[in-house]
């Protein structure tokens, strides 16, 4: 079985599903994070900004932002979702936004962290759920002033149904430990400091129980794990101990942090 979030992982995903996003219904509560994160980054866009946008999947927040500033380079090591995003930006008509298929990790670049950019290239370095590696080498291809805004999944406690799920369904604590540790050791490698950061653990609820399998066995091959109809009894006593009127909770976290590179 392979490592989620890994490499691999998300190669087969790519083949799983066309584009990177969760193929479930659920219901959010505001203020979780991922609104807050795009509200920020519109609030540091302007007709005269440089953007690049790291783990930027299929394109999503690149085509929404890229109108609305001067150029925007955006990048992810997956080809199918670089593919899928300079087609939607062909179709269109967006010409200030450049998508590239790169690996910016150490891992892939002899050792050494490599943002596929030239020196002192942007004024904004924003990242949706992407990798950390970057970080490493942001003060080279950001301007002085340019601002890093990152959000991140961060650990969530277990809701109290999960150890009657099968050990292999079984919801995970985010491997990072303490999200603001990690991303400040990062960043103090790079000679960079936080300049604000927020935590946000807020419930999504799942209304049915076919939409909350499709979320637990997310980036499972079929062979990996038991199927719907064998869940399903385990699922319909999950649902009935412990569903509200909004549906099942399960906890997601978000840790949403932003730097700012200066002399």
């Amino acid at each position: 079985m392979l490592k989620a979030h890994s490499k691999a992982w998300y190669d087969r995903l790519a083949q799983l599903q066309s584009g990177y996003y969760y193929p479930w219904r659920s219901m959010v509560l505001p203020f979780n994070g991922e609104d807050i994160y795009l509200e920020i980054v519109q609030q540091h866009i302007s007709t005269e900004s440089d953007v690049l946008d790291i783990g930027c999947g299929h394109g999503e927040v690149a085509l929404e932002l890229a109108p609305h500033c001067r150029s925007f380079l955006a990048y992810d090591r997956v080809s199918s979702y670089i593919d899928m995003a300079q087609a939607a930006a062909s179709e269109k008509g967006i010409h200030n936004l450049t998508f590239i298929c790169a690996d910016s990790s150490a891992e892939a670049n002899g050792g050494q962290a490599r943002i596929p950019a030239d020196d002192n290239s942007f004024d904004l370095l924003i990242s949706r759920r992407g990798p950390l590696h970057w970080i490493a080498d942001a003060r080279r291809v950001a301007r002085n002033g340019a601002l890093l805004i990152q959000l991140n999944p961060t650990s969530v406690e277990t809701p109290p149904w999960n150890d009657e799920l099968p050990g292999n369904l079984r919801l995970d604590c985010y491997p990072y430990g303490s999200m603001y540790e990690h991303v400040k050791e990062r960043l103090a490698a790079a000679g960079l400091t936080f300049y604000s950061s927020w935590t946000f653990i807020r419930p999504e609820f799942f209304e049915d129980i076919e939409q909350l399998y499709k979320m637990i066995s997310w980036g499972f091959a079929a062979d990996e794990v038991p199927s719907l109809e064998e869940i399903h009894p385990t699922f319909l006593r999950i649902f009935d101990r412990y569903a509200t009127p909004d549906g099942l909770a399960v906890p997601r976290g978000r840790f949403l942090w932003m730097s700012v590179v200066d002399d």
